[in-house]
């Protein structure tokens, strides 16, 4: 009904097309695209969402309304986004996230990644960062074999473009809170600085980017593992909390390894979507050695 309810809405040349994407962990949504000859791109409008927009009560020709005037206002931006895909464009936009490599096996074969842990490296190309959220495109195989290059040299740009257009931002869970209440949660700088006192022993600390979208990255920016573990002053612990970020614990924190997986878990659960979820996965990185592992369950040691 909304396929017909939109075509009728656009000159008979124009194709209205329901396709399948593929998102981060498996998931699969049912995107409809509106495609014209006189133009290169055309948003993506997840019909998933827009059902629960039904279901709240919104006809389907208001629907159809919306999509017609949303989709005008995504060419008058795109009008000015540069999509030219070659690698002296690109080079200064190649970014970095960190995924679950288990939820991700399907994807992670048709686009380059690095295996880091039980989580994946993948790349991107940023088109966009305001504050309206970020725009980018999955860097593919056949872009990569495209560009002559190969992953080791694209995690090298993509983690000196990602550390400078997406800078470390780490503070403690309650000072992290007490900033969300006052709206200004994007205020938080990287601690370590010294821009913030040192917390009470145990208390966890949030550890993402500047703008908290795919802030888990940031465990991978050159030397912040040390960074944090320099602080602390010891061992800590790495909890994933989501794709945008992961809780630092230290290891004299009165806490079991039991008790932060159940943690994980349990927010995984009940708190972050699908698409968000990350790892049920707990971490502990080594000072001395300068090295992250897996924790594994039955290890209770701190």
């Amino acid at each position: 009904m909304l396929l017909e309810a939109v075509k009728c809405r656009f000159p008979q040349n124009t194709k209205v097309e329901i396709h399948k994407v593929l998102k981060n962990n498996s998931l699969e949504l049912d995107s409809m695209v509106i495609l014209s000859e006189e133009e290169k791109i055309s948003p993506n409008f997840y019909l998933q969402l827009i059902y629960e927009e039904y279901l709240s009560g919104m006809d389907i020709a208001s629907i159809a309304d919306q999509i017609e005037g949303l989709y005008y206002e995504a060419l008058k931006d795109g009008k000015n986004m540069e999509l030219d895909m070659s690698f002296e464009n690109c080079a200064e936009k190649v970014v970095f996230r960190l995924v679950s490599y288990q939820q991700n096996h399907e994807l992670l074969q048709t686009v380059p990644f690095i295996r880091f842990l039980d989580m994946a490296v993948t790349f991107h190309i940023l088109l966009r960062s305001d504050d309206s959220g970020i725009g980018s495109v999955r860097i593919t195989n056949q872009l990569l074999e495209a560009w002559q290059l190969d992953t080791e040299k694209l995690f090298a740009l993509a983690r000196k473009n990602t550390t400078s257009l997406f800078p470390k931002r780490m503070c403690s869970m309650v000072s992290m809170m007490g900033k969300i209440l006052e709206g200004e949660e994007n205020s938080a700088t990287w601690i370590i600085s010294g821009e913030e006192e040192k917390g009470i022993a145990g208390d966890p600390y949030v550890v993402t980017n500047s703008n908290g979208i795919n802030g888990a990255a940031v465990i991978l920016y050159h030397g912040v593992l040390d960074e944090i573990g320099s602080f602390f002053g010891r061992d800590y612990y790495l909890l994933p909390s989501s794709i945008h970020e992961f809780l630092a614990i230290p290891a004299s924190a009165p806490i079991s390894v039991g008790e932060m997986y159940d943690m994980v878990r349990e927010v995984n659960a009940a708190c972050v979507a699908k698409e968000e979820i990350l790892s049920e996965t707990v971490y502990r990185y080594h000072c001395l050695t300068k090295t992250i592992s897996i924790c594994e369950l039955q290890c209770n040691k701190k």
